[in-house]
């Protein structure tokens, strides 16, 4: 029941939320300190019914996967509206009080990937009092539920690896391939309550965790994620391709 509840308020938008077209940035929640949730939805050729999702530092002290976005977007620019096969929907920053400090938590204390509602979840403080406690995860939620996309990509650190939840070893692979095995694909397993858990256990869909390596985004302010870019960007692209 309890579950059921939490699902059903993470749902519902919140009032000051108005409608949205794509291509523009939407705001899909607030953090505990207020910072607000950004989602940017793109969506490049017209009949496509497929909706793919990226997210990162979603764990504030890993940002590198912000700036790498960043140069996705801007290489989305410059694409050609029919050679992408999906509305792609980019949360930058899924956590905003935490990547403002770099720290791995949100203001309450509470690691965000923890915080969904997988089978799996542990029932710890810094887990957060329920599934969807804390305002970042259920954000994260509503974007879930309103574009359904088929795969997730979420971005962290510093593993240096390719890891997968759900059906979604393929994809990794291809990932991998497209950045000449730079970051080997690797099985972490599912971890407790969190995204990949939610996604790919109880959704039953892809979701790859790419995991960059430590200090990654050093540079990145200077030279707006390039290095960044040249490293990893083919692994976003492949994502965003699928698996043929």
């Amino acid at each position: 029941m309890v579950r059921l509840l939490c699902l059903l308020l993470a749902v519902a938008w919140p009032a000051w939320v108005s409608g949205h077209t794509l291509d523009e940035t939407i705001n899909v929640g607030r953090s505990v300190d207020g910072r607000t949730i950004e989602a940017r939805v793109w969506s490049l050729a017209e009949g496509v019914d497929e909706c793919v999702l990226i997210l990162a530092s979603i764990h504030g002290s890993e940002p590198a996967g912000t700036p790498l976005v960043g140069r996705f977007e801007a290489w989305l620019a410059e694409q050609d509206a029919a050679t992408l096969p999906a509305t792609i929907v980019i949360v930058p920053i899924a956590n905003p009080d935490g990547y403002a400090r770099r720290e791995r938590f949100n203001s309450n204390g509470v690691d965000l990937n923890r915080n969904f509602p997988a089978g799996n979840r542990t029932e710890k403080a810094k887990h957060g009092e329920a599934a969807l406690s804390e305002p970042e995860s259920a954000a994260l939620m509503r974007v879930l539920t309103r574009f359904a996309p088929s795969r997730v990509l979420s971005l962290h650190q510093p593993i240096e690896c390719i890891d997968y939840d759900g059906p979604g070893e393929a994809l990794a692979e291809a990932m991998a391939r497209a950045i000449d095995d730079r970051l080997p694909v690797k099985k972490l397993g599912g971890r407790p309550g969190s995204l990949g858990s939610y996604v790919g256990q109880e959704l039953g869909r892809p979701i790859i965790t790419l995991e960059l390596p430590k200090g990654a985004e050093a540079g990145s302010d200077a030279d707006g994620g390039a290095e960044l870019w040249r490293l990893y960007g083919e692994a976003v692209i492949a994502f965003v391709r699928g698996v043929n």
